[in-house]
């Protein structure tokens, strides 16, 4: 049991040694001794836990993405009405996006772009995670929170996007430096334009 927690250990080291390498270097720019060195493991000893750098670059959202899925599945049972349960999935993006800027940064500037990524575990949690969002769109649709023409799946791409958009600018220029205070501005300039009173 001591080994695997110590195995678990050195794997979170060098998920988080990543991170910062990738952060500041750009994933074309990083090796894995750069990584390894961060780390403070040997390079043959990094391949012994990720056999590849895009493997590597790919587990990093598992380690983040984890927590939030198993939040959301705590806390939904306990919000009532779909709007709620909206605002509470906006914040916890906004929250993680803007406590973990290396994260935000490896995900808008490296992710994004990777046809690769898009057939990873790590992409099913992230697709989990969104899917989870229109769900909850959809449930007040059917509840009749939302208008009938609602559709779901653009209402969830304005809300995503406008936190992407709000994530890059401050990943790029800096601001704004308080992402989570425009959660409730965000929620509620979407969905004041659907509900039905």
């Amino acid at each position: 049991m001591a080994r695997h927690k110590i195995k678990e250990a050195r794997k979170d080291n060098i998920l988080d040694s990543a991170l910062q390498i990738f952060a500041e270097k750009g994933f074309a720019d990083t090796t894995m001794t750069d990584i390894a060195k961060k780390a403070g493991v040997s390079t043959p000893l990094l391949y012994e836990y990720f056999k590849t750098k895009e493997d590597l670059l790919f587990a990093i959202p598992e380690k983040f993405t984890a927590e939030p899925i198993k939040i959301a599945e705590y806390v939904a049972p306990y919000l009532r009405g779909a709007e709620a349960k909206i605002r509470a999935l906006v914040q916890g993006y906004l929250t993680i996006y803007d406590e973990n800027p290396l994260y935000a940064s490896l995900v808008m500037l490296e992710l994004k772009t990777n046809r690769r990524f898009l057939k990873t575990r790590a992409y099913d949690m992230v697709k989990k995670l969104a899917g989870g969002l229109l769900g909850v769109i959809k449930e007040g649709v059917k509840d009749g929170t939302f208008r009938e023409d609602t559709d779901a799946f653009l209402v969830r791409s304005m809300l995503l996007g406008t936190i992407e958009h709000l994530c890059i600018r401050k990943l790029l220029l800096g601001e704004p430096k308080n992402l989570p205070q425009y959660a409730d501005p965000i929620v509620d300039i979407v969905l004041d334009s659907i509900k039905t009173s």
